[in-house]
């Protein structure tokens, strides 16, 4: 299945509605056409006419069933599992990637949080692509341009500042094994020799290189070939507070590591300090195509964005991006 993004979907496009079912209505054939006969029938039907009768159990009006949900992705992020939060990043529909909702509309994100974020909604926690536990929406709340869900999290997985999760109510994603964990001192030390190499190709001195701070780094197996890629986020800023700031999908080659994609940004950030830098979130397998898609955060002024980077004939491209928020 091949994923498309369109972010701005009408709301009917997400959502498919059980289609109500005619009733069958059995009927006999009375032999004979005497008075009793024709008495029982016209008792039977008399209710139905006028409407008495509550049709209740196996024939019951599907339409009173509430509408069937579409697949939905979240971010989980925070520090306590009792209460952390989570923001819909992305619906999955027919190959499409689709808003949940239409940006800049509160009365759309409230629909949203009705049918998604009521409290007691389950949905199923994944990390590195597998199953990881479970997240309860607790209550929701309008930010500044979204519309967020404080949940209680079930998992093993250590989610924390960085360290982010993805949940879903989709009942076929993510049913492999975790594939993330730490990259081991070897897998880090080839991935420093070559994010080292990329800033000083971009002009960086040895003397400033000595700044760099790494944001994350997680060895996380995406297309489930027993080999570990790594994917990192990594900041550098000067005196002047000049940045530069590399998002980085790497695979072995070797003992070293090649660079997959290179998301590299050079940038003077405000007066306000707010930084553009993108961070890895998790990874999850959207289309079935056995490579997981990678999701990451990236900042913004007094905002933040959602992408989705998806490997295209051996190569990553952006494929989707969603307003986390931006006030």
């Amino acid at each position: 299945m091949r994923l498309s993004n369109v972010p701005n979907s009408k709301t009917d496009s997400r959502m498919r509605s059980r289609d109500p079912r005619t009733q069958d209505i059995l009927t006999r054939k009375a032999i004979g056409r005497g008075p009793i006969i024709a008495f029982v029938i016209g008792l039977l039907l008399l209710p139905l006419l006028f409407g008495s009768v509550k049709i209740t159990g196996a024939h019951a009006d599907r339409t009173t069933l509430p509408p069937k949900l579409s697949t939905l992705v979240c971010v989980i992020s925070g520090e306590e599992l009792r209460e952390m939060s989570m923001d819909a990043v992305v619906i999955v529909e027919g190959g499409k990637l689709l808003a949940p909702f239409k940006e800049y509309d509160e009365a759309d994100q409230q629909r949203f949080a009705k049918e998604y974020f009521r409290e007691g909604q389950k949905y199923r926690l994944t990390f590195g692509g597998g199953e990881a536990g479970v997240a309860t929406v607790q209550k929701s709340g309008q930010g500044c341009n979204n519309i967020h869900a404080k949940v209680m999290v079930e998992t093993s997985a250590k989610i924390h500042e960085h360290v982010m999760a993805l949940a879903t109510n989709s009942e076929s994603l993510g049913r492999q094994p975790s594939a993330r964990r730490a990259p081991t001192d070897p897998e880090r030390a080839a991935v420093m020799e070559l994010v080292k190499k990329i800033y000083l190709q971009r002009g960086v001195t040895t003397l400033l290189y000595r700044s760099l701070k790494v944001t994350n780094l997680t060895a996380i197996d995406l297309d489930r070939d027993g080999k570990y890629e790594m994917v990192g986020s990594f900041t550098l800023a000067s005196k002047n507070k000049f940045e530069r700031d590399l998002f980085l999908i790497a695979a072995p080659q070797g003992a070293r590591m090649r660079a997959d994609y290179v998301g590299f940004q050079a940038y003077q950030p405000p007066a306000e300090g707010f930084l553009s830098s993108i961070d890895f979130v998790d990874t999850l397998d959207l289309d079935g195509d056995g490579i997981g898609e990678v999701f990451a955060i990236q900042g913004g002024f007094d905002a933040y964005g959602y992408l989705i980077y998806k490997k295209q004939a051996g190569r990553w491209h952006k494929v989707y991006h969603m307003i986390g928020d931006a006030c």
